[in-house]
């Protein structure tokens, strides 16, 4: 018996919850780009510890009353520690791109993040006031940006690494346009 070939036809496309008008992680490119600084931070670093420790052999000399043979040991350290620093960095960024989503529904904007600890930001449609995207050069190349949503209060609300924020403000804008006209016609009609 001849099992049939699934075509492109037979595929259907991915289908949104119900309500949810746009859902994206952060983009990978920022995490990306953190390995990338990670790896350049890994070759500067050993080139300071070949070049520099000589120089530093020298002003740890001068200092009366500590041995030389610290000084082995606090460069080998440093080395290490700065190392340590640069990668761990590098992973709280992909592990927080990982657990991080943007919920666009018909009511709210939803930002989900689980790292470093479980939180969950809502913002009502009603309540956004102005909202915006910047992007550099790359990011319009890669198709990331800032998003930041005014919600008149003390600091605007930011979605950093939002991938394609020019389609999470298109889908925006006609629900923010709904509920300020609902708004205004309330207020009219009181």
């Amino acid at each position: 018996m001849k099992v049939p070939s699934l075509t492109k036809k037979d595929v259907t496309p991915k289908v949104m919850e119900k309500g949810i008008l746009f859902k994206e992680m952060p983009s990978w490119w920022v995490t990306l780009y953190t390995y990338i600084l990670v790896g350049l931070f890994w070759y500067a670093c050993n080139l300071f510890f070949a070049w520099i420790p000589p120089y530093l052999y020298e002003v740890f000399k001068n200092l009366r009353g500590l041995p030389t043979a610290w000084a082995d040991l606090g460069l080998f350290w440093a080395q290490r520690g700065f190392l340590f620093i640069a990668i761990a960095a590098a992973l709280y960024h992909q592990f927080w791109q990982i657990g991080t989503r943007y919920i666009l529904t018909e009511h709210e904007i939803r930002i989900e993040s689980w790292f470093p600890f479980r939180r969950v930001t809502s913002i009502p449609l009603t309540a956004i006031r102005r909202f915006s995207f910047q992007q550099n050069w790359l990011a319009v190349l890669l198709d990331f940006g800032i998003v930041e949503i005014d919600t008149a209060s003390q600091s605007p609300v930011l979605l950093p690494n939002c991938p394609k924020p020019k389609v999470l403000i298109d889908h925006l804008k006609p629900w923010i346009a709904e509920h300020h006209s609902r708004l205004r016609n309330t207020h009219v009609a009181q």
